[in-house]
């Protein structure tokens, strides 16, 4: 509780001037990431990548194992610009394991990182004036919802900056820099035109692939824009990638964003007919479409028929119903969502980032309501020792 107040303290920091407009502007975007983490409404391709999951058991296994076999695939493709010295190369490959190393003792301590942090690795690798490629990848993806106690807007200007100054001190971007930046708006629910986006990456001569087809339909369905996501569809067809459960699960909030909670629901049996069986985050994607309408029987029946079908929702998941539902509004049915957690393993640290998340976004009521049902605060409660 203690670190949860002194985490709050840091939210009245003044935010840093917005870089937005520069999106749209001519030359490079300066933005960049996203892990999914908990008090995310707005979906990627896959509920559970930009939600809540990202911050469990093994979240920092695919943060750091993600980073490595991104920085082996860099060094495999040759030097665009001029070579840095071997002892250059040295400290960036010291840089980048000290790095590393921190922000992943953070994310698996707390499934969080710290502003300071991240700016304090950022100064550390533009003091070097040649930072790589997996250096630019590692700070972008901090700068999502391993941010929860940053508002929304903060953490994507931190991104710009980075994206803006390691390009401009030569780091070389690829296809995973741009789905990182992709993944960044998703989770900061930053507005972008994904037209736009893929015109700036045409510029740079970086290819999209299958990852990138798929974040552009999740953000065409964040904004309820089933129009845009059906071209990005007709994209994908036409080079015949797969269509995956993480597009349909975007369809689910897609749809149910343009008001058409029918079409929602039936996204489930165009799942089937594909021989698709709706999964754990297809649910998830369903419950959030409910919880973003207010309508708890609707929650109540799925989660019912997710019981039914020996689905595993897990307590972050309903962490992600939670926020969803202070954020439409509906602050009222967030009790009946917590009594249904189960406070598995790593319930702590993923709550805690929900109540920062909350709060960041001024709704300390319900981040209150979280906070007492802690474990360890439930008895001294129920005691009146609080």
């Amino acid at each position: 509780m203690a670190a949860l107040l002194r985490s709050t303290r840091l939210l009245k920091l003044s935010p840093c001037p917005l870089l937005r407009g520069k999106i749209n502007n001519q030359g490079h975007p300066i933005h960049r990431l996203y892990s999914r983490a908990v008090g995310v409404k707005g979906i990627e391709a896959c509920p559970r990548q930009t939600a809540l999951r990202s911050v469990c058991s093994n979240r920092s296994a695919w943060f750091s194992a993600g980073l490595r076999c991104f920085s082996v695939a860099t060094e495999s493709k040759g030097v665009v610009k001029d070579e840095p010295s071997v002892a250059l190369r040295t400290k960036q490959a010291q840089q980048f394991d000290w790095a590393l190393a921190k922000l992943d003792s953070s994310v698996r301590r707390t499934g969080r990182v710290t502003k300071t942090l991240i700016q304090r690795i950022f100064h550390d690798i533009c003091r070097t004036g040649y930072p790589s490629s997996n250096q630019a990848l590692l700070l972008l993806r901090s700068c999502g919802s391993l941010l929860p106690e940053m508002p929304l807007e903060e953490r994507s200007e931190l991104a710009h900056r980075i994206w803006e100054k390691l390009q401009e001190l030569g780091a070389a971007y690829d296809v995973s820099h741009y789905n990182a930046l992709l993944k960044v708006y998703l989770q900061n629910e930053f507005k972008f035109s994904p037209t736009d986006f893929l015109s700036k990456m045409e510029v740079a001569n970086v290819q999209p692939n299958r990852v990138t087809y798929q974040r552009l339909i999740a953000a065409y369905c964040q904004n309820g824009d089933i129009e845009g996501a059906s071209k990005i569809l007709g994209f994908m067809k036409s080079k015949d990638l797969p269509i995956t459960e993480a597009v349909f699960n975007s369809l689910v909030t897609g749809h149910s964003r343009a008001g058409d909670m029918e079409s929602a629901e039936n996204i489930l049996s165009v799942m089937r007919g594909a021989g698709i069986e709706p999964g754990p985050d297809t649910y998830l994607a369903l419950l959030v479409a409910y919880a973003e309408e207010g309508n708890m029987g609707k929650i109540k029946e799925t989660l019912n028929t997710v019981q039914s079908k020996d689905v595993s929702l897990m307590d972050r998941d309903l962490m992600q119903v939670v926020f969803s539902l202070a954020k439409a509004g509906h602050q009222q049915y967030v009790p009946e969502i917590v009594e249904c957690m189960r406070h598995e393993r790593g319930y702590v640290p993923d709550a805690m980032n929900l109540c920062l998340s909350l709060t960041t976004q001024g709704f300390e009521d319900t981040a209150f309501t979280v906070l007492k049902s802690f474990p360890g605060l439930q008895s001294e409660l129920q005691d009146g020792k609080l």
